[in-house]
């Protein structure tokens, strides 16, 4: 019995100590179901089609559930595909060659000028590849040129990556007395919650379920994504951001979230302090609207590269 604590406890550290991703697995599926919602049927059908092709090592098959109908199957496998990424940045995933832990974001750099307001540090090179590999992967996919393994690698990168690209935090790094080269995106803000709330970055995060918690009607975790995205297209209808889709324009897609993450560490939100119970309506007034356009823009590239 000891040894069996012992093992709980152990399993339970290696959760906490787990470091911060953009969006965590539920949000990005979130991005990932409202695309497919929004997505045609050819660049549907085109997108399981790269997925089938996807190199064994991958791992990319193994995510295809086993349960629900051939529709509600191919549509959940690409959603998992979004969280692909993520699984395999440990080295010791046997897909690990597919990880990039440098494309996760791109870091523009500011901080609080002595009015109080950001000023940016277009002097400091940003960091990171983010909006690199997304425009490099949207001129690869839909390309006959390059073979279907590789668009199926591409393709989970992308569903990723826009995801990522959303994630305000994914697109700062706020200069400080204490974070004199950025502050990594919030992850080195720390609060006092235990993990995901014990960083701001781990906050943001989470901020998806957080916001929205499993209802009774979710039986399954698919329906529990699907409620979640349902919501949030009946309050941000796509004809709402038919101005601001952008198609192809990745760099200015990041720079709005920098924008973004400059209001996300508001005077009252103290460091090394629990967030107080009126940051969560705070952020999530911020996020909303960047994961529901997060999930149109990904349509939208993939309808203009797999849906021709």
């Amino acid at each position: 019995m000891k040894a069996r604590i012992l093992a709980l406890a152990v399993a339970f550290c290696a959760l906490w100590s787990t470091p911060a991703y953009a969006w965590d697995e539920l949000g990005h599926r979130v991005v990932a179901r409202i695309a497919w919602e929004n997505m045609t049927p050819a660049a549907r059908a085109r997108a399981v089609q790269l997925l089938r092709a996807a190199p064994p090592r991958t791992g990319l098959a193994a995510l295809m559930p086993s349960q629900g109908t051939e529709e509600e199957r191919m549509r959940d496998w690409f959603i998992m595909a979004a969280v692909w990424p993520d699984m395999v940045r440990g080295r010791d995933n046997p897909a690990s060659v597919y990880g990039h832990s440098d494309w996760h974001y791109v870091n523009f750099f500011w901080q609080v000028g002595p009015d109080g307001r950001p000023v940016d540090r277009d002097d400091i090179p940003r960091a990171g590849l983010l909006i690199d590999q997304a425009q490099r992967i949207a001129g690869e996919l839909g390309n006959a040129s390059v073979p279907d393994s590789a668009q199926a690698i591409d393709l989970a990168w992308a569903l990723h990556l826009v995801g990522d690209a959303h994630q305000p935090l994914h697109n700062n790094a706020r200069i400080t007395a204490q974070d004199t080269a950025g502050d990594r995106g919030g992850n080195d803000f720390r609060l006092g919650g235990v993990y995901p709330y014990n960083n701001l970055h781990g906050y943001w995060d989470s901020l998806v379920g957080h916001a929205v918690p499993w209802a009774m009607a979710d039986r399954s975790e698919s329906d529990y994504v699907g409620s979640i995205s349902r919501r949030l297209m009946a309050e941000w209808p796509r004809a709402r951001f038919a101005s601001r889709l952008l198609p192809g324009q990745f760099e200015t897609w990041s720079r709005e979230g920098f924008r973004v993450a400059q209001n996300a560490y508001p005077s009252w939100l103290v460091r090394n302090q629990r967030a107080p119970e009126r940051y969560l309506p705070y952020a999530w007034n911020l996020a909303e609207p960047r994961i529901v356009l997060a999930g149109y823009r990904l349509a939208d590239l993939l309808n203009r590269t797999l849906g021709r």
